[in-house]
């Protein structure tokens, strides 16, 4: 296989029409690097042929060699990761990943039998890919209205500080957030104070002394002093168990 005139007669036979018509055969290049992990090494070996589409684009063609007798389950997953970690190699400036055609050539003993593709190895394959080959959700916090984010109640109060946490005036943020949230932060502090505490660990990080204090003034306007004790006792101790596990 790693002969190129054997490369090019195994390829010519073997490759789907469809992929096929899209690539060069005429020049293929054997690359060096192997995917397979140190452990597997004995069970498969594999090769790469780098070839370039009739477009001149490069595209690769992925060979896993199974040298063992019995089936692998996980073959689907495992060309996948290889795959992936071939697209790894070419993630740069944002340049489009080349075309990756994954074959196994298995000469056990057992009749081969293991799913053929990932989405047979889901409980649901129709929705695993769907979910999996679909664009991603996206929930872009950014592109979306204050008053929109707000009228999410409770969960507003966790967007609208993602949305503005790179603001410089982390006070006069916190003063707005606190002004527009009132109503949510008595359901905040019936859950724990969840974000609350949460912004506060963020930001009291990154204040210096003297804006410290002016937040605790901004703090002292919508949180009772048992409340606002309460908070940071927890923050406090957050920092403490921090610093016990480093």
């Amino acid at each position: 296989m790693s002969n190129e005139i054997a490369a090019k007669e195994f390829l010519e036979y073997y490759l789907q029409s469809a992929f096929k018509e899209k690539i060069d055969l005429s020049k293929i290049t054997i690359e060096k690097e192997s995917y397979i992990e140190e452990t597997l090494q004995e069970k498969f070996s594999d090769i790469v042929y780098s070839v370039k589409t009739k477009s001149d684009d490069s595209a690769f063609i992925y060979i896993l060699l199974d040298h063992q007798s019995t089936v692998d389950y996980w073959m689907a997953l495992r060309l996948w990761r290889y795959a992936l970690l071939l697209c790894e190699r070419h993630k740069k400036n944002k340049d489009k990943l080349p075309l990756i055609y994954s074959m196994i050539m298995y000469n056990g003993r057992e009749v081969y039998n293991a799913p053929r593709n990932l989405w047979d190895l889901f409980i649901d394959p129709v929705q695993a890919k769907e979910l999996m080959v679909s664009d991603y959700q996206l929930v872009d916090l950014q592109s979306m209205s204050d008053d929109e984010i707000v009228q999410k109640k409770h969960l507003g109060m966790m967007e609208y500080v993602m949305k503005h946490i790179h603001q410089r005036d982390m006070v006069a943020l916190w003063e707005k957030f606190l002004e527009t949230f009132k109503l949510e932060i008595l359901v905040d502090r019936k859950q724990g104070y969840i974000y609350i505490k949460s912004f506060l660990w963020y930001t009291d990080a990154k204040l210096s002394e003297e804006r410290q204090v002016e937040l605790e003034r901004v703090l002292a306007k919508y949180l009772s002093e048992e409340e606002k004790g309460n908070i940071m006792r927890t923050i406090a101790q957050k920092y403490i168990e921090e610093g016990e596990t480093r």
